[in-house]
């Protein structure tokens, strides 16, 4: 049976081997969505386990050891909602509003920069107050990396050479990935910076960009961004935290206080689990050691809880929620699927990647959640939403739509 791929350049063609059948299909998508859920089920639990202590013995008023699970069951669900309504989308409809999507995630970029609009924490401006609608901060960014994944889809659905010409295929789509991701340098999140603009480029790439447009792009804007970051107040921290995270790592001694000391203690956490763990809710690194357990060291809190039997739990589900996407890609017959969910699987590699790297003491700090995993309730959101757009995409492999990049059709014959 045919099946479709893309070619150097982009475009939809017919390849016979390793297409994936309708019914396969359909169960990759389910597969998939099996992991999510899982994922979220155990999250749920060890964000309970890691935060419950020191909510209860945190004296503020109203709060019990309940309310880390009362608060992350508010997030799940909604999440959970926005995967149902993203599933039901008609994808030419997401195509349409793609530059809707996108203009709206950059108003929001930039209006948590305003002083009475953003939350400022330690220095930066990152979330903004929705605790009446959501019942968490919301996270812009987080939002800029599911919008850029659409508008980039949609225009490469329409663009099906993207390497043809610098200026006229190339640069549209470039400055879509440069203008969120200065925004976001604005905020001094230089991590978020650096995945949102490895998404672009590897869209770009897998699109049929040219290599030295690219090289010549990450010399342009990456000079003025580590320019913009040498000299920044609230940024100068992060080479003084990369540099002793360097010397540090080298020395492979540890430090008493400060960020290096969490990495000291999430690695310590894993090293204490052994094999099966000392039991679910018994973890002692969480107890005001760890910062953030909930969140940027959750693996940590599971590994010590669970085990290295949790943690390959929770590796082999990433493993095969990732696995199954790809088998829904091999399935799909347009541009506009294939990178929307080429996108959205990039987007949960990477950060699962750049959250166990940290626990392991293989990267620096930096708050990337464990994707469906940590407490972090815009990414748990945004992903959750993003998940729900790559089951619409199963739903619709077979869309014969001229507009969503089908072969055959204008889109497809323009290469």
């Amino acid at each position: 049976m045919r099946g479709t791929g893309l070619d150097a350049t982009g475009t939809v063609t017919a390849i016979e081997e390793g297409y994936t059948e309708p019914h396969e299909l359909e169960r990759s998508a389910f597969t998939l969505l099996a992991c999510v859920l899982i994922l979220l089920g155990l999250g749920t639990v060890m964000v309970w386990s890691a935060a419950a202590v020191e909510a209860a013995e945190g004296g503020r008023a109203g709060v019990t050891s309940w309310s880390p699970l009362i608060s992350h069951l508010k997030k799940v669900a909604v999440g959970l909602v926005l995967m149902l309504v993203a599933s039901r989308l008609d994808l030419r409809r997401i195509l349409r509003h793609s530059w809707h999507f996108y203009v709206v995630a950059l108003a929001l970029l930039a209006l948590v920069l305003l002083p009475k609009v953003g939350l400022e924490v330690n220095g930066s401006r990152r979330w903004m107050a929705t605790a009446p609608l959501l019942g968490f901060a919301l996270q812009p960014s987080e939002v800029a990396k599911l919008a850029l994944i659409v508008f980039l889809a949609a225009y490469i659905a329409r663009t099906p050479d993207v390497g043809a010409d610098f200026r006229r295929t190339f640069l549209p789509a470039a400055v879509a990935v440069l203008v969120p991701g200065a925004l976001i340098l604005l905020e001094t999140d230089f991590g978020t910076f650096v995945l949102l603009a490895a998404l672009g480029f590897l869209l770009l790439l897998l699109a049929g960009a040219r290599v030295r447009h690219l090289f010549l792009l990450l010399v342009l804007g990456g000079g003025p961004a580590l320019g913009f970051l040498w000299t920044s107040k609230n940024t100068q921290y992060i080479f003084n935290r990369f540099g002793t995270f360097v010397d540090h790592h080298a020395r492979a001694a540890p430090v008493a206080t400060g960020p290096l000391q969490q990495i000291d203690y999430a690695e310590s956490a894993l090293h204490v689990g052994g094999v099966v763990g000392v039991g679910l809710g018994a973890g002692r690194h969480k107890l005001f050691f760890l910062s953030e357990s909930e969140n940027d060291f959750i693996l940590s809190v599971v590994g010590e809880e669970l085990g290295f039997v949790g943690t390959t739990v929770v590796v082999f589900l990433f493993a095969l929620l990732l696995w199954s996407g790809r088998r829904v890609l091999l399935g799909v017959r347009h541009r506009f699927g294939f990178f929307l969910t080429a996108g959205v699987l990039i987007t949960i590699a990477m950060q699962a990647l750049m959250n166990v790297f940290v626990a392991v003491r293989w990267a620096p700090v930096k708050g990337i959640p464990l994707p469906f995993v940590s407490s972090g309730g815009s990414s748990l959101a945004v992903l959750c939403l993003g998940v729900g757009l790559v089951l619409s995409v199963a739903r619709h492999s077979d869309l014969e739509s001229p507009e969503l990049g089908v072969e055959g059709g204008p889109a497809g014959a323009a290469a």
